[in-house]
């Protein structure tokens, strides 16, 4: 079957942050060019916080609200930094298709690129297609054995990926993220990174644990050739961030540097 017939089925949820008018126009921007592949969603979902809010969110919705009339925007009134504020964003969205019976959610992000040509993959049937996140650090347990990498490693990412909502019972554990949130406020000079004082704290972690728990079939985007391809560059290059950033990986781009060029695999 072709990805298109998932995505012809699902709605399109997305997250963001907004601290600027720059952030609005530079938004405009990724809309335009997704444009195509998003209108062939049922519906878009969009999760956001803010530096200030409720600054910017009328500006925000008008954005959306211009391309999208029926979309769906919801505003976050607080903002607890970069994880844990993903993760709470992750939720609204699940939390969303899971009160409204929608049975598949895309979760992307307002940052990743996706082209037409996504319409044209061939994917077996699953209730999870999803991009592997590995980096250089996670290589070296599997000691840069790419074959032990693709049949283990199950790190996924949670900018583009695609899940059986009425399947699934949750992504994250919020009792957890609350307690974790918690002790993170009383860490002295804290660095805003928790898994270095929490082990195991990792948004990608959640996702393959509900993947897990809920007995969901996956199925990888990256066919097996274009894998090994990215498992060499990666090595190759050294990159740590597994979350893959300005790769463009079969026509999906985590285009998190607007500035910098883009790699294609």
């Amino acid at each position: 079957m072709l990805l298109k017939e998932i995505i012809n089925k699902s709605s399109y949820g997305t997250t963001g942050y907004i601290s600027s008018l720059q952030d609005i126009k530079l938004l405009e921007q990724y809309i335009l060019y997704n444009l195509p592949v998003l209108k062939e969603y049922q519906q878009v979902v969009i999760a956001t916080n803010y530096k200030n809010y409720p600054e910017l969110v009328e500006e925000n919705t008008q954005l959306w609200k211009k391309y999208f009339p029926t979309c769906i925007l919801i505003d976050s009134k607080i903002n607890r930094g970069h994880n844990f504020g993903t993760t709470d964003l992750d939720d609204l969205l699940f939390d969303y298709c899971k009160e409204n019976n929608i049975e598949w959610l895309c979760k992307s992000a307002n940052d990743v690129l996706v082209n037409e040509s996504i319409f044209k993959k061939e994917i077996q049937q699953a209730d999870f297609y999803y991009l592997n996140g590995v980096g250089y650090g996670g290589m070296i347990p599997f000691d840069f054995d790419y074959k032990k990498i693709i049949d283990e490693a199950f790190f996924p990412q949670t900018n583009f990926y695609i899940i059986n909502v009425s399947k699934t019972d949750f992504i994250n554990d919020k009792e957890y993220i609350n307690e974790t949130y918690n002790y993170s406020l009383t860490i002295p000079d804290y660095n805003g990174k928790i898994w270095e004082y929490v082990d195991g704290w990792a948004c990608e972690h959640f996702l393959a644990k509900s993947v897990e728990r809920n007995n969901l079939t996956k199925h990888h985007l990256l066919p097996l050739e274009k894998y090994f391809k990215l498992l060499n560059y990666i090595k190759h290059y050294n990159i740590h961030d597994c979350s893959h950033k300005n790769i463009l990986l079969d026509g999906i781009c985590h285009f998190h540097f607007p500035q910098h060029p883009v790699q294609e695999i």
